[in-house]
């Protein structure tokens, strides 16, 4: 088996590509995680190895950014230069390094032989206006953010004909937009996310009694009400309002590191009600052995098996999901293990490392 050099860049997505190239690491070959700014990110600038504290949205050659454009474009065409000879794939995840200013990286690449992976996560390939009208609940319905079908599906397309390959991580729209991407689950890595015997004086919550319902979300108020966010706030409240005793915690920007205590913390994990697919959180917290909530529509479901341990919920049912399980304690811990088991079989990173190495090696073979 050919020894591989691989670049993953540059965008920063639920710390998936420092997780895979650390695996491929382990694995033999040398993988190497690069961003252009992760400075302004919840996730440690630590975890990437290649940094340029540069956004590229701030390049200009008006006088009072044009040093620090000037500056930024040569130190990366330096390293460009560099990386065409020192790696055979380039994974782009989200987008490739110049985005839809241009092809022109894809283009020397391709003249180079390099092998050009292409990997989607969700929002960076889901057009808003089909997955309104496709979807009875769709997580587009409250975002706040503008997208422009058209030219984002143009872009999307052109930077395609480029790739050797087409990875998407997410389910719910792959058909309908890339439909022959091959889909890779998310990845976790098993032996971080696990219960710990010792959680930190700072993550502590209060002792309670009352079952505890944890919902996280990175940034809402940047992304809107993505993961329906109301319709769990106002579950939890009817449950409430009919004697139930509940604290419903929320977290937003917390970070990375802290996330597995929580989760250790809590009883129950609501992921989302509106993609139709499960996201990292769904995955961490049944690594955590944590019974989780989240809506799985048609197309999510014909990418995971039937005998998933995923509790199904959308925005009219999540009320009797949450108090058939707020009610059962041993459904809850019955359906915490067999999480637990799923995540261990279907998403450790180690597992999805050498199917990426797979993929890779199939240029060479």
């Amino acid at each position: 088996m050919k020894r591989l050099k691989i670049l993953h860049a540059p965008a920063i997505i639920i710390n998936q590509q420092w997780m895979i190239s650390r695996a491929q690491r382990r694995l033999g070959h040398v993988s190497d995680f690069g961003v252009l700014n992760a400075d302004k990110r919840e996730l440690p600038v630590r975890n990437c190895d290649i940094n340029f504290h540069f956004d590229r949205s701030e390049i200009s050659f008006k006088p009072a950014r044009l040093y620090p454009t000037l500056k930024f474009l040569i130190k990366f065409s330096i390293f460009f230069i560099q990386a065409l000879f020192k790696y055979d794939v380039f994974h782009f995840h989200s987008e490739s390094f110049l985005g839809s200013h241009s092809t022109l990286d894809l283009k020397i690449l391709k003249f180079f032989k390099k092998m050009i992976v292409f990997q989607y996560w969700g929002c960076d390939m889901r057009l808003k206006t089909p997955s309104i009208s496709a979807e009875k609940f769709s997580t587009c319905d409250d975002c706040i953010r503008v997208c422009q079908n058209s030219r984002k599906l143009r872009d999307n397309l052109t930077h395609l004909k480029y790739a050797d390959f087409r990875v998407y991580g997410a389910a719910d729209v792959v058909l309908s937009v890339v439909p022959d991407a091959l889909f890779i689950p998310i990845a976790i890595d098993l032996d971080y996310w696990k219960p710990t015997s010792e959680i930190p004086e700072k993550y502590l919550l209060p002792k309670t009694e009352n079952v505890r319902i944890l919902q996280a979300f990175e940034n809402a108020k940047a992304r809107g009400d993505q993961k329906g966010t109301r319709f769990i706030k106002a579950a939890v409240e009817a449950l409430k309002n009919e004697g139930r005793k509940i604290d419903y915690i929320y977290l937003e920007k917390v970070p990375y590191e802290a996330m597995r205590y929580y989760y250790q913390q809590a009883d129950i994990v609501v992921d989302q009600l509106l993609a139709g697919w499960h996201g990292s959180v769904a995955v961490e917290a049944m690594a955590m052995g944590k019974p989780v909530i989240c809506y799985l529509n048609e197309v999510g479901q014909r990418f995971i098996p039937k005998d998933n341990p995923i509790v199904n919920a959308n925005p009219r049912t999540i009320t009797d999901k949450l108090r058939m399980l707020v009610e059962d304690a041993s459904l809850r811990e019955k359906i915490g293990k067999s999480g637990k088991r799923y995540v261990e079989d279907r998403h450790d990173v180690l597992k999805l490392a050498k199917v990426y190495i797979a993929l890779y090696q199939k240029k060479w073979r």
